[in-house]
């Protein structure tokens, strides 16, 4: 006969600054949407900090329960037990009652020990709160615009970039499938932060979020820059940090979109309706570099202000071609476009985005000679790109 056990778990979900729990919203929200069926405990939960779970398998009956209130992603979470949560909030060395802000679009409160709890349940390690902590702060910015990314029909996602020595020692990746399985800095980080935006702001898909497709890069975008096969400035560096600063770098990203070829076949993809966001908004772009192209651009003597100077004037589109494609044709004469996107209409070519510095270029990838760099487009506004740096005992 198995031995009981007793979890004391700590509720992942929010509290308004009022004391009102989004679960109430939510489990209304659900109601109209037809998600009961899948959802049966959303709102049913204690209202207190901690719940206490008996059986014997109690990791099993919080892992279906927590599923059944809404509160994951889909995937297995680790139980937050209160020892758990307790070495995660002293690894982020603030208070656990510090607030960082309030989450949208429900307006959840975002506290240390609430980000400490969906860090649990990600699967990080104590050693990755220093980034979600970075990372919780970029989403609540109002550069960020939660509220447009949580709510729209476009299937944009946090984008994290880590640029500095923290990743080599958390085991973030940034070389072969480094946006891919198998690293769990990349894998835990990047979910803690979409359980954040989804226990603390609401994000339910299909109850208050309506991403018509939405992309596995949902689940996480999470990587770090290759300082040794980067041949330029660091990231941070040319952000206006130290080399020896470690920096958490924020964008949105709607998609990812694989370029097998150098910097023409970049700035053709750029050129296509996969920027059709950028250009109506405005925004900033994120382009990864192979080590190998990054590599063959240096010796050339190309920096890489000159790589962003050459995607911006080859990622033009005709403006015959921009105008027929689906965005400019439905709001023709219903929105304003913005002004440089107009100029270039008059002119014949419309770029992807404004001017050079709104791309962001890192090199990451395998080191073998093949050329397989990626395009991430943007959406929403305004222009978004938060960097936020943070410490770690010991590096």
């Amino acid at each position: 006969m198995s031995e009981e056990q007793s979890l004391w778990v700590l509720l992942p979900t929010g509290q308004r600054a009022s004391g009102e729990w989004i679960d109430d919203t939510l489990h209304a929200r659900a109601g109209e949407q037809g998600l009961l069926d899948r959802l049966t405990q959303v709102a049913a939960f204690p209202r207190q900090r901690v719940e206490v779970v008996k059986g014997a398998d109690a990791d099993g009956q919080v892992n279906e329960m927590f599923y059944r209130r809404g509160w994951t992603d889909g995937l297995p979470i680790v139980p937050p037990t209160m020892a758990r949560v307790d070495a995660m909030v002293r690894a982020g060395g603030r208070p656990r009652n510090m607030v960082l802000g309030e989450a949208d679009p429900l307006k959840g409160v975002v506290s240390v020990e609430k980000v400490a709890i969906n860090a649990v349940m990600a699967g990080c390690e104590t050693a990755h709160m220093p980034v979600v902590l970075a990372a919780a702060e970029a989403l609540l910015e109002a550069e960020f615009s939660l509220r447009g990314v949580q709510t729209t029909d476009e299937n944009v996602t946090p984008l994290l970039m880590l640029s500095g020595r923290a990743a080599k020692t958390l085991h973030m990746n940034s070389r072969f499938g480094a946006l891919g399985p198998g690293w769990r800095a990349n894998a835990a980080i990047g979910r803690a932060v979409r359980l954040i935006m989804h226990n603390l702001g609401g994000g339910w898909p299909a109850a208050v979020a309506f991403a018509g497709l939405g992309q596995p890069g949902r689940y996480t975008l999470c990587l770090a820059e290759d300082d040794e096969f980067n041949p330029w400035e660091s990231l941070r560096e040319e952000l206006g940090f130290a080399v020896e600063d470690n920096v958490l770098v924020v964008q949105r990203a709607e998609s990812v979109v694989n370029v097998t070829g150098g910097l023409d076949d970049l700035a053709t993809v750029m050129a296509s309706a996969t920027s059709s966001f950028s250009r109506l908004h405005g925004g900033k772009v994120a382009v990864i570099l192979a080590p190998y192209v990054a590599k063959s651009l240096a010796e050339q003597g190309q920096s890489k202000a000159d790589v962003k100077a050459y995607l911006h004037a080859n990622s033009q589109a005709p403006a015959d071609v921009f105008k027929k494609s689906w965005l400019p044709a439905r709001l023709a004469g219903k929105t304003k476009w913005p002004r440089w996107v107009r100029d270039g209409v008059a002119k014949g070519w419309v770029p992807a985005v404004e001017s050079p510095d709104d791309i962001t270029v890192i090199v990451a990838g395998g080191d073998i000679p093949i050329p397989q760099c990626a395009y991430m487009p943007t959406w929403g506004f305004p222009p978004c790109r938060i960097a936020k740096k943070f410490e770690m005992p010991g590096i």
